[in-house]
């Protein structure tokens, strides 16, 4: 009785959003939800560990290999830091003069280092900070799906997230008639993901201004998760939120130095907002991690040396372009797969529906039997489809394991069809 009663509070004494989220979490395994991701790229780990050659395109990193321009600064400043005094709660000053230097250079918006930019411990934090600055109970964000789990964060500020569905026969056009139709009275924030994650689908600037323009016209706060900001292909143009001069006063711009540079273990983000906004964040940041470790924030500052960053984009566009060739011709061609051609990111997100698996298990079957590691889209609410990290030096291999299963899978269906 004793146990029983124990094993009641231990539950019960947990936050209901907290509460809510174990409950989703402890069937992740069989479920996907709400993030699937990270049960296959563990069950990878496993594999690895036991002799297996497993590739991993599961979690979405372009490549391990931090640039040298970023390892020696690093190491250059890291005794230096180390028995210095601790960067401020916003982050090292050198680092948000250059993320603010950066953004006025590429976009065209003045930004106020001092008061408008706070470096985080990668992007997620940045969007928990700002769900937890702004939301109070019962407020709504607008989130367009397929999509990163912002509802996560949305959730355990209090919020409720309210899902736009995005029409994958429309190329997952950010249709703000439709979004506007969800707009109520308790709306306050509307979530952005441009380029796209997980479809890889790159706004077009008319999209942005009629979202804009929503915003504006129901005085909504807007989130722009711009992780995938410049990694755009066939010469297609790259659009920031923040090119609306209207809405800057109610807009927060999160990036990452894990995608554009290669440093996934660095964990930096950063986030751009109006100052009240910031300073916000800044409370919750300073009120819980009191920031971030200056020693890795001043290898950060090397990263955005314009010269620097615009050969490795460059390069990385086209490396990525080419393994998106790639896996859009290979799998395309396999009967009972749907591909959207992705217009940016490193991502793909093939329709795998008809072979009559969840993504959960696909992801698991391709795993186990040809050692690639692929995210299943349950978790980005975009069941039917699984996700896969084009970066690594070993894109191709992986594309072509993933092939043998999915022509496995479509040569069995159709000889049941035969039947």
């Amino acid at each position: 009785m004793k146990s029983k009663n124990k094993s009641t509070r231990a539950k019960s004494v947990l936050a209901r959003p907290v509460r809510e989220l174990a409950k989703k979490y402890a069937n992740m395994e069989e479920t996907g939800e709400p993030f699937g991701t990270l049960v296959i790229a563990e069950m990878g780990q496993k594999l690895q560990s036991q002799g297996k050659d497993v590739i991993f395109c599961a979690e979405s990193i372009l490549s391990t290999k931090v640039p040298d321009i970023v390892l020696n600064q690093t190491q250059d400043d890291f005794r230096r830091l180390a028995v210095g005094n601790e960067a401020p709660f916003l982050g090292l000053n050198e680092l948000r003069q250059a993320i603010a230097s950066r953004f006025e250079r590429l976009y065209g918006q003045k930004v106020d280092w001092e008061r408008e930019v706070i470096v985080t411990a990668g992007s997620m934090q940045a969007e928990y900070y700002t769900m937890s600055a702004l939301l109070d109970p019962g407020d709504e964000v607008i989130i367009p799906v397929p999509s990163f789990f912002f509802d996560i964060p949305v959730q355990l500020a209090g919020g409720k997230s309210v899902f736009y569905k995005l029409d994958p026969k429309k190329n997952y056009y950010h249709d703000a008639r439709q979004i506007a139709k969800l707009v109520t009275k308790k709306t306050k924030i509307l979530a952005i993901c441009n380029p796209h994650n997980p479809t890889g689908r790159v706004l077009t600037e008319e999209e942005l201004s009629d979202i804009a323009e929503i915003a504006r016209k129901h005085d909504l706060l807007i989130m722009h998760d711009q992780v995938y900001e410049r990694i755009v292909f066939d010469g297609r143009p790259y659009v920031p939120m923040a090119y609306f001069k209207e809405v800057r006063d109610r807009l927060t711009t999160i990036s990452s130095f894990s995608k554009l540079f290669n440093m996934i273990n660095y964990r930096l983000g950063y986030a751009i907002g109006p100052a009240h906004v910031i300073h916000g964040m800044e409370l919750v940041q300073g009120f819980s991690s009191m920031g971030i470790p200056s020693m890795l924030q001043s290898g950060a500052v090397a990263a955005l040396n314009p010269e620097f960053e615009n050969k490795h984009i460059s390069e990385t566009i086209a490396e990525l372009q080419k393994a998106r060739d790639l896996a859009v011709s290979k799998l395309g061609s396999i009967p009972g797969v749907e591909i959207i051609k992705p217009e940016g990111t490193n991502l793909i997100f093939p329709k795998i529906s008809s072979f009559g698996m969840s993504s959960m298990e696909l992801c698991k079957l391709i795993l186990n039997e040809a050692n690639v590691a692929c995210a299943p889209g349950i978790a980005y609410h975009g069941e039917g489809h699984i996700r896969i990290s084009l970066g690594g030096e070993r894109v191709e291999e992986a594309i072509d394991r993933v092939a043998s299963i999915l022509s496995r899978l479509a040569l069995r269906k159709n000889a049941v069809v035969a039947k």
